[in-house]
């Protein structure tokens, strides 16, 4: 209730103009309340990302497991982390906004989770690559940072109301960059279908 609370104050007002009286007031608790699980407000700014860092590394395990070609696995990364953006979309909006006032050990700690989620992407890549499905004459960092930075931004135009739901854009996000990144032109009504 208070990490939802802060999410949503710090995502709206942001991080500087939302006090310890509006998350409580917010989430209908003490400010004694507040304190027994958080020492201060970073401490909320660090559990909103573990929210939704944790989901999205157990969705990508699941599809990992689910999951025995590279462009499928791909296919179904994107459109989990494009869900994952609409879901989490307060928790997202806060996290790269606000990511920089994260102390040191708790920044340390947020970006060794964020690495190892975008390794499941670019080890995917890898996969494709050597078994000459993608592209390899692109570095696959180079790959997998640009299918972040296609996806992330995201959080600053999707909509819940839209015409399209979040399901329906990432399947679109994932041929627009699978297309890219095939070493075979295939044509875009055959990818991630």
């Amino acid at each position: 209730m208070l990490i939802r609370a802060a999410a949503r104050l710090f995502a709206r007002q942001g991080y500087d103009a939302t006090s310890v009286s509006d998350i409580v007031q917010a989430a209908d608790v003490t400010k004694g309340a507040m304190y027994y699980y958080f020492s201060a407000k970073e401490d909320l700014l660090f559990a909103i990302h573990q929210r939704f860092i944790e989901a999205e590394m157990r969705q990508a395990q699941e599809i990992l497991r689910g999951t025995s070609e590279p462009k499928d696995r791909l296919s179904r990364l994107i459109v989990a982390l494009v869900e994952s953006i609409a879901e989490y979309h307060d928790e997202v909006t806060v996290f790269f906004r606000e990511m920089h006032r994260l102390p040191g050990p708790q920044f340390e700690e947020v970006r060794k989770v964020r690495d190892a989620y975008q390794k499941v992407f670019e080890d995917t890549i890898i996969w494709g690559q050597r078994e000459g499905i993608f592209r390899s004459d692109i570095e696959p960092r180079i790959m997998t940072l640009a299918l972040f930075g296609q996806c992330n931004w995201t959080y600053t135009w999707m909509r819940s109301k839209g015409s399209l739901s979040a399901h329906e854009i990432g399947k679109r996000l994932a041929k627009v960059y699978l297309t890219g990144a095939l070493t075979i032109r295939t044509p875009a009504s055959k990818i991630g279908s």
